[in-house]
């Protein structure tokens, strides 16, 4: 499969990933906590025999980044589903959306990748339109510039993983490389709910069918086919495709929660929606 069309098709199932969330209405680390752990376990049975062969064999600076791209999507998922009960789901999914411009900057430094000219004009045009949105609506409450600040924190985690997983490519089969970092999150994230005091059960059925929706669609479906088009696409340029994120939860929103992006959120959306149109009309 051309690792566009898989791109594409994980776009779709990201998206659902903040509807989701909204629908579970349970705290944000539980929910955070048994998306990886759920998807953890059912990659399991797909993943044993290549983990077992494949991670022995990891010298300890690659077992260091395999630990880290954990703790930088757990610090990712933690961070920006605790912005969806703070912001619009349009401007935290676009905010989170960010990750390319930061992207940039650490394959740079680590990977020694140079973007090309197509990712280089149209990255700071996209941030440019999510700054817009990170500013707020006119009148807008001090609890949207908490929610779009932390969906900030969730998109330089975010980019963080990326380039660690796109270092990684050549040290591990896949499903070897997304169980270690999907079970080193779920530990991460399960520390963090128990420090917090934030209960592992006592919620609905709905809820639990819901923390399995999350584990399958937008995690093994979405950040499973993502993980897979960055053995083959560079980081920013991924980052920079996963923007249509934001336009497809942002019409679920509307059209499940009524929730109407401001203008400000608008424009910035139309700006980003222009950056990523540049990138796909010249295929990076």
């Amino acid at each position: 499969m051309s690792p566009w069309v898989t791109l594409s098709v994980a776009v779709l199932f990201v998206s659902f990933g903040s509807i989701l969330v909204r629908l579970a209405a349970a705290p944000a680390l539980a929910v955070s906590f048994y998306r990886l752990a759920f998807a953890s376990l059912l990659l399991l049975p797909f993943a044993a025999r290549e983990t077992r062969r494949s991670w022995p064999a990891l010298d300890g600076r690659r077992q260091i980044l395999l630990l880290v791209s954990g703790v930088a999507l757990a610090v990712h998922f933690a961070t920006w589903i605790a912005s969806l009960s703070y912001t619009t789901v349009a401007a935290s999914v676009l905010l989170v959306n960010t990750a390319p411009l930061f992207a940039i900057v650490l394959s740079s430094l680590f990977l020694r990748e140079r973007p090309s000219v197509t990712i280089q004009v149209a990255t700071p045009v996209a941030f440019a339109g999510a700054a817009l949105i990170a500013v707020g609506e006119p009148g807008g409450s001090s609890s949207s510039l908490l929610g779009n600040g932390l969906a900030l924190v969730g998109a330089v985690a975010l980019a963080a993983y990326q380039v660690i997983g796109r270092g990684l490519r050549h040290a591990l089969p896949l499903n070897a490389y997304v169980l270690g970092v999907w079970a080193t999150s779920a530990v991460v994230l399960g520390a963090l709910t128990l420090s917090f005091g934030v209960p592992f059960g006592g919620y609905s059925a709905r809820t639990w069918l819901l923390f399995l929706a999350l584990a399958v669609v937008p995690t093994i479906g979405g950040h499973g086919l993502a993980n897979k088009s960055l053995r083959s696409l560079p980081a920013p340029t991924v980052g920079l495709f996963l923007l249509g994120e934001p336009v497809i939860a942002s019409i679920l929103a509307w059209l499940l929660f009524q929730e109407t992006p401001g203008p400000r959120t608008l424009a910035g959306g139309v700006v980003v929606l222009g950056a990523l149109s540049f990138v796909l009309a010249r295929r990076g």
